[in-house]
This record gives C-alpha cells, structure tokens and sequence, in this order.
C-alpha cells in the first residue's frame, strides 16, 4: 500500500483507458515521468501490492474486487460480474478480459544472474526477449554503411525471400485505438462512506444518515459553574428558574489531565475558576472536567468545546507541576511548554477572543499541599499575549505556522479552505495526546472548521480526516493530497511533504474523491487509468511522415510475394512464358530492392507510435532496450529528465545553438543511484519488502524512467495536474495479453 492512502476506482460500467498521452507509474512509492509532448512535463504515480484484499470465510463469496480465506483461496468477481477462484498467489487483471493471472516480469541479465539461484520474489521472473520485427532485423543487415553492406546483400536477399513470400503485411496495426492498455476494474463494494449518503450500504442504516452536519453548535455551553458557591449548573433550566434571557457571561479555565489527576485537583481548579471569574467581573465559569454533562452527553459535547471557547469571556490557563515530582526543573514554562504540545489545547489558543491576555495561574507543587492553593491565588496571575506562546514550544516554526492560523482567525490575512486545513494539521500532528479514539488528531480540527461529522470510534486517522474533509469544502484536498510524493515513502497519511516540493495547492486535481473505503483507502470518481505490461514487450506500430517512397516501398513489398508464385505458376503450369518472366523479373528486382525498401519504410524520424508501458526488473542501457523492442538501436529512446527520484539530466551538448537545452541522463552515470542499483540487485535474493530497481518505457514519448519499488506497479491512474505535467497515483497490478 502506498504511504498515502491508497486509491479504488468507483464502481463503473466500462474499463477505463487513458487517450493519447503518456501517464507512466510507480517509484518507491510514488514516480513521474515525462507526459504527451513536453519533456519538461511530470507525472507522479504511486505502487500498491498485487491485491488489494480482505480476509472472508471459506465460502464467502461476498462481492468485492478480490477476497482471500484462511484457506488460501481467493475470490474475484471481475468487472463483468464473472467469480474467479483460485490459490492465494500473486496475481494481476489482465487487461484484455479482467481474468486475473500470475504475474510474470522481464529482468535484466544482472537480475535473473543474481537470483538465479536463490530466487526471493513472488512473482515469475523471465528474460527479455527481442519483439522488434524480423523482416526489419534482416534487412539492417545492410544498414551499416560501408563495404560490409555490398557483402551481405544478396545473401540478405536470399533470407528475406522466405519471408517476403508471406503476404502478409510488413507494418503492425494500431491497437486500442491508438489508447494505452485499458484497467479492467470495478469495486463492487459498498463505501466506508460515501460523498453522497445515497450510495451507503441500506442495511446498516447509512443511507439515511447524511456525511456531514452531524455535530451542531452551539450559541452556549450547556452546563456552567456559577461562581458564586461553585454550583454546576444547566444553563437552559437556569434561565427559566430565574426568568432571564440574558446569556451568562463566563470564562474557560484550559488545562491539562497530566497536571490535575487527583479529587483535590479538581478542587484546585474549580478555585481557580471561581477566582478568575470574579476578578473578570462575570458570574461563571466553564471546567471540562465538571461541565461535560452526564455520559451519554459528554460524547458529543466533547467535540463542542470550540464553541464555548469561541463564546468565552476570556481564557485561563491553570498549570501545576505533577504529581509526584520534586523540584527538578519543572518550571512555569515548562509547564506552559507541556500545556501547548497538547493536541487539544492548540484549538483553545486560537479560538480564544482576540486581543486580550490570557490569564495564567500556576500551582507550585514544591509548596506543602495546604498552601499551594492560597499561594497561586494570591499571587498576581502571569499574562502572556496568545501570539507569544509559540516561544514555549519545541518547533522552531511554530511561532510562524500558529501566527498563520491567528492571522485567519483575526481576520487579518485569511486562508483559503485548503491552506487552514493543511496548516492546523501541521501544527497538531506535532502535539500529543492521551488517545480517545483512533481519529483524535484529525477530530481536533472539528472546532476550527464549519462542518462537523459526527466521530465514531471505528475511524482510524485517516478516515475521520477524510470525512472531515469531503464533509467541508476544503477545495479538494483528498484530491490533491493524493498526488503528492513523500520523500520518505512510509511517512504517515498526514505527511504534507512533497519530493519535488509541490504545495497542495500546486495540484490541479483532475478525479474526485467520491467516497471512503475500508482499510484507509478513497474511492476515485473519474480517473483515468493504463496498465503497464511487464511479460514481455510486443510489436509496436509506428508511425512516420506518409512520404510517396515509403507509400511505394510498402505496395512494392506486399505484392512481392504474388508476382513470385503468379511468375512461378504461369511458367510451370500455364506454360506462358512471356508473362512468367515480366512477373518474376518484376518480383526479382522488387526482391534485390527489398533491403533498401524495408530500410526507408522503419528508418527515419518516427511521428506517432502505439502507446504502451514495458517494465523491466533491473536496469538497462537504452541500446539494449531499443535492439529488444525496435530490433536495431535507432537512439529513438532517451532518458526521461525529472520523471523519478533516480532520473538525472543536465544541459544538452547535441544542440551548442541551445544554451539551456535539457536532456536525461543516464541515472547510472550517477554514484548514488549506481550504488541503490548494486543494493537493489542483492534484495532479488532477501526479503521481498526490500527496495528493487524497475525500469519502465513509455513508447508513446519515447523516454525510458529509471525507479525504485518494493514490488512492479502495473497500474495508473491519472488525478490530477502540477505545473505542466500532471500527478497521480495507480490502483492494481495488471499486466497484458499473452503472445499468440
């Protein structure tokens, strides 16, 4: 799986396929490479394991994309409805009928040298075998230029007679319609939950609860402590006993479960409430610990408490040092510093009312028990301006990203949904805290954002993130956050970071996200998909200018064959001698011109090619991949520029009139990625979870990518643009048609 979540295309009538242009796929995690027309395009994919599956019983033929029991069979239902069983081994869809099959791939001679004799991976590792037409190959004989040409003429005639007597076409067809091999996909499963509640599974009762809109606000809290004697008290019921519809005006005493455990604590703070408010000039005070309510309250008013923030007087911090703990050096602000690492105390700094001073009261713990209490309130408290509070924290740029958020909530420089949504995460995925629920840290951007889901104790983080998000318009941040590359491929699903430094915002996604699904995944609406062949390469058609001798050569060696056996027949059977030998003089003239016919026909500058994806395990010269597809090296293929971490490039000396003319190297070149290669080719004997080295060729840009990956990704899906080239992420391993 991919250290973002991975993606599911919907449910769709038809197997997708991408037009023309060139979508590459995976590096170690995610890879891009060179798209359509422009070299300087870029396109990010990210690889995923050979199955995405879920444990079911024997027998359980519960529809899905594919299911594995404990008795090491499988079961698929394909994208027409068919079930397939079979053994639990590693297996892809094949493009051409969605059947799925064992997963073969063509390796370099140093891979199959190395893991011949201890081979480690799960998949059928073969050589690479040479597609590039025969009548091609025979006929570059002659291509050489010099005296050798003149040598092996007539004996390459004599070969390519036994060929050209097949009428059979010299040039491949077009495939597909000119398209990449299509993904012969379709989830059949309910969502996780869906963008549309129309699409939940009904019999868990999800179709009539919305996504979004669950957690309502609140104008004020629902239970208060009075000042005056520490009452508790439900505000509502207190209205009507005393006939006011005044509200109460109180504050909020903030503080943290690690510092006050005990029952005298919580005396301790009601204390320091009741002093703070009386000193604010209001009639009450608002404690989590007391003002959550009963139960079955607490669940929801929990994910409330940025509204009693926001409808607050003022703020109060109440510190102490722990329990247990001499005087080792845990000062006030250390103690502030602990108070602000905290995941829920971040949303109270920022949702605090603007432009006065927090108030804090510290509990020295050094002091007898009897007097901790009277010392803190007499004592004058500590005021601290909530844009200084940054300095009490460990990092460093803290002070910047908090100061983005108080900017936006002062309104004084306002963040797009995308921006506050990326910026809070990056402030709490830093903090701690006692975990709750397994979503606790994308729950916490509940109180800064307008839409509330309701939280359930099955979401993990990222599926409560994820529904917090198609839940707000957040401006396609799923979408976006997709398409990004981390630079550590198992970083977790909130990692913002980006191998070519791309901002969210830098994404144009081209998918939506239209639902959640189990196991930290998304299901993608709109994605376009190819699949990448990894068997073997295949005759590929290229296309060059419609020149009148290419025209001619190609008629010229069609009807070769014809005039031969028609001049042989009349000669032998007919016994018409004149036009025997006008057609076998014809034929032999076509036939000792057929070298050079054949040469004008493949050679040249090549103006459209057949799109396909051929990966091959290891690394590979360009010479030795165009003399296995192509069948001669015609240097047509060249290294893709920024497509992979592992590409490299620099300026261009073919074109001295160009000063800043880019072009690819040879990753090999480099000692760095030379050295990943000599560890690569190590792990073909280990474990299969370590990196390995993958080249991929694109015949419809002609570029040839270098990357790394635990296993070969097969797949892609294209989500979305950045710059001029476009990101995305793939969904299964796939392969193609078997040779005939």
């Amino acid at each position: 799986m991919t250290s973002k979540a991975t993606q599911q295309t919907r449910n769709a009538r038809q197997p997708s396929n991408i037009p023309m242009l060139a979508l590459p796929t995976s590096s170690s995690r995610s890879f891009s490479s060179s798209v359509g027309t422009d070299a300087s395009s870029k396109i990010q994919a990210s690889l995923v394991e050979p199955w995405d599956v879920h444990e079911i019983a024997h027998g359980d033929e519960e529809a899905g994309l594919v299911s594995r029991n404990r008795n090491h069979i499988f079961h698929h239902l394909d994208f027409l409805g068919r079930l397939h069983r079979g053994p639990r081994d590693t297996r892809f869809l094949h493009p051409k009928d969605g059947r799925p099959t064992k997963l073969r791939v063509q390796c370099s001679e140093e891979v199959l040298t190395t893991s011949r004799d201890r081979p480690a991976a799960d998949w059928e590792r073969t050589s690479i075998k040479n597609k590039g037409p025969w009548i091609f190959r025979i006929a570059h004989w002659t291509a050489s230029g010099g005296m050798l040409d003149v040598i092996v003429w007539l004996p390459t005639c004599v070969v390519l007679t036994v060929v050209l007597l097949n009428p059979l076409p010299v040039t491949t067809t077009t495939r597909n319609n000119g398209f990449y091999e299509p993904v012969p996909y379709k989830d059949w499963r309910y969502p996780y939950d869906a963008r549309n509640k129309h699409e939940n599974r009904p019999s868990k009762g999800l179709s009539s609860r919305p996504l979004i809109g669950q957690i309502e606000r609140i104008s004020e809290p629902d239970y208060l402590c009075l000042a005056d004697g520490m009452k508790i008290i439900k505000v509502k019921e207190w209205r009507k006993e005393n006939g006011t519809n005044m509200p109460l005006r109180y504050i909020m005493v903030s503080y943290t479960g690690a510092q006050f455990t005990t029952d005298e604590d919580k005396y301790s703070l009601h204390a320091i409430g009741q002093h703070a408010a009386i000193a604010a000039g209001v009639s009450a005070y608002w404690l989590s610990c007391s003002c959550l309510g009963s139960e079955s309250e607490r669940e929801e008013n929990v994910w409330r408490i940025s509204d009693v923030v926001r409808g607050a007087h003022h703020l109060v911090i109440a510190l102490a040092g722990y329990v247990g703990a001499e005087d080792n050096g845990t000062t006030p602000d250390r103690l502030l510093h602990d108070w602000g690492n905290r995941v829920w105390t971040l949303p109270e700094l920022l949702l605090s009312p603007e432009g006065d001073d927090i108030r804090i009261y510290t509990l020295n713990r050094s002091l007898d028990r009897r007097v901790q209490l009277v010392n803190c309130l007499s004592t004058k408290p500590r005021r601290i301006h909530r844009r200084n509070f940054a300095r009490f924290w460990d990092h460093r740029d803290d002070d910047t990203v908090v100061g983005q958020l108080l900017d936006h909530y002062e309104r004084s420089v306002v963040l797009s949904p995308l921006e506050l949504m990326a910026t809070a995460l990056k402030c709490l995925r830093r903090r701690h805290t006692t975990e709750h629920l397994p979503g606790d840290l994308s729950y916490s951007l509940i109180g800064l954002l307008r839409q509330r889901p309701d939280a359930r104790k099955g979401d993990s983080g990222f599926q409560a993130f994820a529904r917090l998000s198609l839940a707000n318009d957040s401006n396609m941040l799923l979408e976006r956050l997709i398409c990004l590359f981390p630079p550590d491929p198992y970083a977790p699903w909130y990692s913002f970071e980006d191998q070519w430094d791309a901002r969210l915002w830098d994404v144009y996604p081209r998918t939506q996200v239209c639902g959640i699904g189990d196991d930290d995944t998304v299901i993608l609406d709109g994605a376009r998909a190819a699949t990448i062949r990894w068997k073997s390469f295949k005759k590929v058609m290229l296309r060059g200018n419609r020149t009148v001798i290419r025209h001619i050569a190609v008629i010229a060696l069609s009807i070769i064959g014809p005039l031969i056996i028609a001049g042989i027949l009349f000669l032998a059977v007919i016994a018409h001698i004149v036009l025997a030998v006008v057609l076998l003089t014809f034929g032999l003239i076509i036939l000792l011109l057929s070298p050079w016919l054949i040469n004008r026909i493949y050679l040249g500058k090549i103006w459209s090619a057949q799109p396909y994806f051929f990966g091959i395990e290891g690394y590979v010269p360009l010479p030795t991949i165009e003399k296995k597809l192509f069948g001669v090296n015609l240097n047509r293929l060249s290294w893709s520029t920024t497509a992979s971490p592992l590409s490299k490039h620099n300026l261009s000396n073919h074109h001295p009139h160009f000063a800043n003319h880019c072009e690819g190297q040879d990753p090999r070149s480099d000692p760095g990625v030379n050295a990943r290669i000599q560890k690569a080719l190590q792990s073909t004997t280990t474990a299969s979870q370590e990196e390995k080295i993958f080249t991929l060729v694109d015949t419809y840009t002609m570029t040839v990518t270098l990357f790394a990956a635990v296993r070969p990704p097969v797949a892609v899906l294209a989500c979305g643009e950045e710059g001029d080239g476009i990101e995305d992420r793939d969904a299964g391993v796939l392969e193609d048609e078997p040779d005939p």
